[in-house]
């Protein structure tokens, strides 16, 4: 396998001098287009008059031109060369037969100069590489949506015919002012039903961030995933402004026990479709069979997938309005608790208070005032007395024993008892002036 590192602009000792005619005069060289890892291209006028591009069989590293002849620089590299020329005519012819909106027309193929040749339209417009450097603004959500659909569309169409690009990247996509969207160089392409065992002898463009796994190791099989890691690559680079880490880096990283170098772009914060993000991951998988296996696979996934970001699961965010009801509640509570705590202790106090204060026992006294301790002691001597007055006034007086005022009885009993058992205010006399 012959791999195929791009490189900048050749010096101009490599490019035809401006002015060279091809087949016979049919095509007048102008100017040099650009340069890659398999060739130059060049705008051309041709016999009707019409501006077309010549791709020309120019493999850096490998060959000089001398004397307007494209020979090996040196004479092990020979083997190589021819093998590439062949490769870079059968492919050019296979372009020939793809007739499509969305992929530049190859015209004609042809060997001249000890080196091989195709004539293909010339595409009006800009890479997005340029595009996304001078108009970054035209990087919208529908911009992806319609570089995307036509790009599985033209790529689908590929490999339906059996071939595999193998270079897609930004600079091999041209754009419109409409944004239509032309893949172009198909310098690398791979016809699938040749294709060697171990892919020996393929030509391979390796381009850091855009080549798949399987463009570094001889002994990998390419297939269509192959190519759909490279259009994810491209729209990777149209997303976050830069290519995404090589295999190779993230290979290495996940071999030593680290995490994929690869941030997906689903779990990042840009604001395009998820659909489109999410899709784009899928494609940039490392393993070929964690990828989308066709391009109809990836459409369809487009379709079912839904353009808005589902939303994470998280706590709910605090209510305001229940906050303050609950500190309310809370507050409230609090104070009914410290009240019913306050009225207990009172309770409990006043109870303690009884306990300890007896009331006093009822004072009983005489008329005069004088306490009395025992009642029926008193009460005793107050009949003694009355004995004693009767006796010492001897004169009877029917009329008074009548009306029971001192009779000597139940009668009289019961009225000095009820007299002298009324609670009466002790009254404290105040001393006498003339003590």
């Amino acid at each position: 396998m012959i791999q195929m590192v791009a490189t900048p602009d050749a010096a101009d000792t490599d490019d035809m001098q401006i002015g060279t005619t091809l087949l016979n005069g049919q095509f007048l060289i102008k100017s040099r287009l650009q340069t890659g890892g398999f060739g130059i291209a060049y705008v051309a006028r041709d016999s009707l008059d019409r501006q077309v591009v010549i791709k020309e069989c120019f493999p850096s590293g490998l060959c000089i031109r001398r004397n307007g002849r494209v020979r090996p620089i040196e004479a092990d590299f020979e083997a190589q060369f021819e093998a590439l020329k062949r490769q870079f005519i059968r492919e050019a012819r296979q372009m020939a037969k793809l007739i499509h909106p969305n992929i530049v027309a190859v015209h004609q193929v042809f060997e001249e100069n000890n080196t091989a040749y195709m004539a293909l339209d010339q595409v009006i417009g800009v890479d997005l590489l340029t595009l996304l450097e001078e108009q970054p603004e035209r990087i919208t959500n529908r911009f992806l949506h319609a570089v995307l659909s036509q790009m599985l569309q033209a790529i689908g169409y590929t490999h339906e015919h059996g071939l595999l690009h193998r270079d897609i990247s930004p600079d091999n996509i041209l754009v419109d002012e409409g944004n239509h969207f032309t893949l172009i160089d198909f310098g690398a392409a791979l016809e699938l039903r040749v294709q060697p065992a171990g892919n020996q002898s393929m030509i391979v463009a390796v381009k850091d961030g855009y080549s798949p796994n399987e463009f570094y190791l001889t002994s990998e099989t390419h297939d269509f995933s192959s190519d759909l890691y490279s259009l994810g690559a491209t729209l990777y680079h149209l997303i976050t402004g830069s290519a995404p880490p090589d295999c190779q880096s993230r290979l290495a990283a996940m071999s030593s026990g680290a995490q994929d170098t690869y941030l997906p772009l689903a779990s990042s914060d840009f604001d395009y479709d998820y659909n489109i993000l999410v899709t784009v991951d899928r494609a940039l998988e490392l393993l070929q069979e964690n990828r989308f296996g066709s391009a109809s696979a990836w459409i369809s996934a487009l379709e079912t997938t839904s353009r808005v970001r589902p939303v994470a699961r998280q706590a709910p965010l605090p209510d305001p309005y229940l906050e303050v009801k609950i500190a309310q509640i809370v507050e409230t509570t609090n104070k009914l608790l410290e009240r019913k705590k306050r009225d207990a202790k009172q309770t409990a106090g006043a109870a303690l208070s009884k306990q300890a204060v007896r009331p006093e026992p009822r004072k009983i006294v005489d008329i005069f005032g004088n306490r009395i301790d025992d009642l029926d002691a008193w009460q005793a001597e107050q009949e003694r007395e009355i004995q004693a007055r009767k006796r010492m006034h001897k004169a009877p007086d029917d009329n008074l024993q009548k009306s029971g005022i001192g009779e000597i009885g139940p009668v009289g009993k019961s009225v000095i008892n009820r007299v002298i058992a009324r609670p009466t205010p002790v009254r404290h006399l105040a001393p006498s002036s003339h003590s």
